[in-house]
């Protein structure tokens, strides 16, 4: 069953290998010359189709250098070196195919988001480790859904309001927002069952920090004392990335108990902690997201509706950001267009306005396994996912080289400006960036 839910209150890839080129060599000698005006030199000798392997600069273009190089004293060709990748595709039936996001609305299951993302190929460099867990702070997670609940190692539930742990409760999520949120970071993947996660083979610890919604009060907050109880509990239980797809008014704060504390303790141990950007479409990014030691996180989304026949990716309209182009990161989180946010029998549901993967069978609202939702909380685990591939690559690697690599490895979407903040991440990008 699917219910829906939406946010309240171009692709690119290296076509070629960079920092090399292949060049046919008639004179040594005069080669030499000609490789020292463009500091470029020899790395290994002709193979058997008589090309050499020529270093360049990182920052030049091969293509370009090619061009320069040909016809060169003592260089007869040049060419730069084509670049391809893996592309592993899991047999995760709802994760539909890469054409179904080129040709305008779909009505069939399509994880759009994963292939915008590049995810596929950035599954080729790793599926992750189950030694690398994501913490998820959140309204807990459905311990009965196949997509979500192998994934779990340990669980908590802080709903007092005080920062201490309500033993006597049950992580079982009523709510359906922390299982989605769990099942786009780390769904099990390659399991001929609904839907793939980012973090492939990731692990999860799983901390309830929303009381149960009810009747009266669908949509009850969460205390600060809680969260931060949370954070640290899950960075003490071996997480190396949290999840925060949660947000509120107001700047962070610091102090004993606080969210901000809680993030900057995480940060200093070592752990990478990501969140949402605020689903508002202000100019001002939500608190605990423009906490220090957090990347913040907005959303983006197909325009499958100015022109159906080709989506373009945009900001998603309710995506905050800030005024510099330095405030974090972007992901997909879908924007459902008015007809979509009540779609049905007609108009039918389109799936490329809306992010699907897991949803809790407990939830007080469209209980079932899988839930069509937007918002930067979507986005969010995008990135945590991504995070955690690349710890499953080198797990040495500190926050601050995570966010440097990711942001350095973004796609920039045409006409977004700052609203995009560094741009879109980029699986392959920056997971060939880890070292």
């Amino acid at each position: 069953m699917f219910g829906k839910r939406f946010p309240t209150s171009s692709a690119y890839r290296e076509p070629y290998i960079r920092g090399r080129v292949a060049v046919q060599i008639s004179d040594n000698a005069s080669a030499a010359t000609s490789f020292s005006r463009l500091n470029a030199r020899v790395v290994a000798q002709p193979n058997e189709f008589g090309y050499s392997s020529v270093s360049i600069p990182q920052s030049a273009d091969p293509a370009t250098t090619a061009v320069s190089l040909r016809n060169q004293p003592g260089i007869s060709d040049a060419r730069p070196i084509r670049a391809l990748y893996l592309q592993v595709i899991p047999n995760d039936p709802d994760l539909g195919t890469n054409s179904q996001i080129c040709t305008g609305p779909q009505t069939t299951f399509v994880q759009w988001d994963m292939y915008v993302t590049w995810m596929p190929e950035g599954w080729g460099v790793t599926t992750g480790s189950s030694s690398i867990v994501i913490g998820i702070v959140d309204t807990g997670v459905d311990l009965t859904n196949a997509d979500v609940a192998g994934k779990v190692d340990h669980s908590v539930v802080y709903d007092l309001g005080t920062g201490v742990a309500d033993v006597s409760a049950s992580v079982q999520d009523h709510d359906g927002h922390g299982t989605n949120v769990s099942g786009i970071a780390a769904s099990v993947t390659d399991n001929s069952t609904r839907f793939a996660g980012v973090g492939w083979n990731t692990h999860l610890v799983e901390a309830r920090v929303f009381p149960t919604p009810s009747a009266s009060d669908q949509n009850p907050a969460a205390a600060e004392p809680d969260i931060a109880a949370g954070i640290n509990w899950a960075v003490a239980h071996g997480a190396k990335v949290v999840n925060l797809s949660l947000g509120g008014a107001g700047a962070c704060d610091s102090g004993p108990g606080t969210v901000g504390d809680a993030i900057s303790a995480a940060h200093a141990a070592g752990v990478v902690v990501v969140a949402a950007s605020g689903n508002d479409g202000t100019n001002s990014i939500d608190f605990p997201g423009d906490c220090p030691g957090a990347l913040a996180v907005g959303a983006t989304a197909l325009d499958d509706t100015t022109n159906p026949a080709q989506p373009k990716e945009t900001i998603a309209s309710y995506s905050n950001s800030a005024p510099n182009t330095t405030w974090g990161v972007v992901a997909p989180g879908g924007d459902p267009s008015v007809a979509q946010q009540s779609c049905g029998v007609s108009p039918a549901c389109d799936f490329l306005q809306w992010i699907i993967n897991a949803y809790s069978t407990t939830a007080f609202m469209d209980a079932g396994t899988g839930i069509l939702i937007a918002g930067t909380s979507q986005a969010t685990p995008h990135v945590a996912g991504l995070a955690s591939l690349m710890l499953a690559k080198d797990g040495t690697l500190t926050p601050t080289q995570i966010f440097s690599i990711i942001e350095s490895n973004t796609d920039k979407i045409v006409g977004a400006g700052s609203r995009q903040g560094f741009g879109r991440i980029n699986a392959i990008k920056a997971l060939n960036a880890t070292p």
